[in-house]
């Protein structure tokens, strides 16, 4: 049988068509071919040559792109991959053969698509490896046990397609609940819009995606209205009463009873979920921050949803230092605490697990946001420099919110004098800054900045949206 094929799209979704839970590849040498780009990887010794991917701040790479193909120098005479037997893993002459050890480093340089896979599109550090884990000869069972747990959703479907094992490995509940805890790398946004319906960037398409047409499974279109680690929130557009809590990467959902609560005219809703090896069954919490209109002093409440109650309730704290008004919807969740920023320049923070919150002036400019940068709560601005022809983004943090850190991203192709307006985007995930910019009427744009790499991606220009919303291409089942 031939493998499945993607049906084309135009928003990086895809869709499996030829579907058979039972099929195999049918060259037999594919699974072998997989096993060994893994072995050559970790076999590797230390003196062997190094690959750097550390760039400067001002490279840039496009959207969609194989990262590691054409910048690697792969080394040896011949192209082709090693066979078992080329390795040395000859298993029936030599069923004892001794375990190696793995070590300590691994040649980057060596890696082909498969590890390009592997480490370049995943949470996966090359160097966190476990020291005490021996390779054995059968390297299938250390990439099904050890590697694959790091991939993206949609890498992970095209994975099933190697054998029935890994097929029946990848689809059972406990590895999607191992894996959405391992992923965790923002992977693209889902763009609201007015006039099309809601789409997802991908930013790798080969790497991460969700099936095509996005959220067509829900039973009601939708507006998202927040997002975090894998999970969606979205409310009916013809049922402001209606939510979802969905996974686009698997067309799982739940929808929320109705709060016993009125929630007043401008209510913010955020979405908050961190995947737990204590929880097999996800749980997440929905917190509507709102104010009644007869207050006749500026009150906050906050109503949560719970997915283990399946129950809504106001928190007995309230916060008297700002109206509902006063917030913007741009709401991020870290560590247990929900942020929001207001629009005087100040930060709510509202830890629903203990029932308290607080507040912290933040640097206020047009256009900034809180995103999590290393695991930190920050706040970052951005502007646009004429003289460098760049936004520079401005990182405040440390507590305080004190300047830590400036980022600057090209964008040359502007005129002298022309206006041009920089959003940062709002983020739970620490992995990137993501950065809109709309030049004059133009169509807007999204950067990208990877922290870690500290590499820009993009442009990718799009048009009609009202907002975008990171996403993770986690496997998070809701079916229990």
């Amino acid at each position: 049988m031939e493998p499945k094929e993607e049906a084309p799209s135009d928003d990086g979704s895809y869709e499996m068509v030829n579907e058979d839970p039972n099929m195999e590849l049918s060259d037999a040498s594919s699974y072998e071919l997989l096993c060994s780009e893994v072995s050559e990887t970790l076999v590797l010794t230390d003196d062997e040559g190094f690959y750097n991917f550390n760039a400067s701040d001002e490279e840039v790479i496009p959207f969609s792109s194989e990262l590691a193909k054409g910048d690697v120098e792969i080394k040896g005479e011949s192209d082709s991959d090693p066979t078992e037997e080329d390795m040395g893993f000859d298993m029936e002459t030599n069923p004892d053969l001794e375990v190696q050890p793995v070590p300590d480093k691994v040649n980057k340089g060596k890696k082909r698509d498969l590890m390009t896979m592997l480490y370049g599109r995943s949470n996966y550090d090359l160097f966190d490896f476990p020291a005490d884990l021996k390779l054995k000869v059968d390297i299938r069972e250390v990439a099904k046990n050890h590697i694959i747990r790091y991939l993206p959703a949609k890498s992970l479907f095209k994975c099933r397609q190697v054998s029935k094992e890994w097929n029946n490995w990848i689809s059972c509940p406990f590895f999607a609940h191992t894996q959405s805890q391992y992923f965790r790398k923002t992977s693209g946004f889902f763009q609201n819009s007015k006039y099309t319906a809601t789409r997802f960037i991908s930013l790798d398409d080969s790497a991460y995606g969700v099936p095509y047409p996005s959220l067509a499974f829900l039973p009601k279109l939708v507006s998202v209205k927040s997002s975090c680690n894998g999970l969606l929130l979205c409310q009916a557009l013809d049922e402001e009463d209606m939510f979802y809590v969905c996974n686009p990467a698997n067309n799982q959902w739940t929808n929320l009873p109705a709060s016993g609560t009125f929630h007043g005219v401008d209510p913010k809703f955020v979405l908050a979920f961190e995947p737990s090896s204590l929880d097999f069954e996800p749980h997440y919490q929905v917190i509507c921050l709102f104010s009644l209109p007869d207050n006749e002093v500026p009150v906050v409440y906050f109503d949560i949803y719970d997915s283990h109650t399946t129950f809504w309730s106001v928190s007995s704290e309230m916060c008297t230092d700002f109206d509902a008004s006063d917030v913007t919807s741009d709401a991020i969740f870290v560590n247990g605490v929900a942020y929001w920023e207001t629009k005087g320049g100040g930060l709510l923070a509202f830890d629903w697990k203990n029932g308290f919150y607080s507040v912290q002036k933040v640097p206020f400019c047009e256009g900034g946001a809180l995103t999590n940068i290393r695991g930190e709560v920050c706040y970052v601005s951005g502007k646009y420099d004429h003289a460098t022809r760049s936004c520079v983004l401005d990182v405040y943090g440390d507590g305080v919110m004190s300047l830590k850190n400036t980022i600057r991203i090209p964008v040359d192709d502007v005129e002298d004098g022309e206006f041009v307006d920089c959003t940062v985007l709002a983020n739970s995930c620490d992995d990137v800054v993501a950065l809109v910019v709309k030049v004059s009427q133009l169509h807007k744009r999204l950067y990208v900045y990877h922290v870690k790499d500290e590499k820009v991606q993009g442009p990718v220009f799009f048009s009609h949206c009202e907002k975008l919303f990171p996403y993770v291409n986690s496997l998070v089942s809701l079916s229990g």
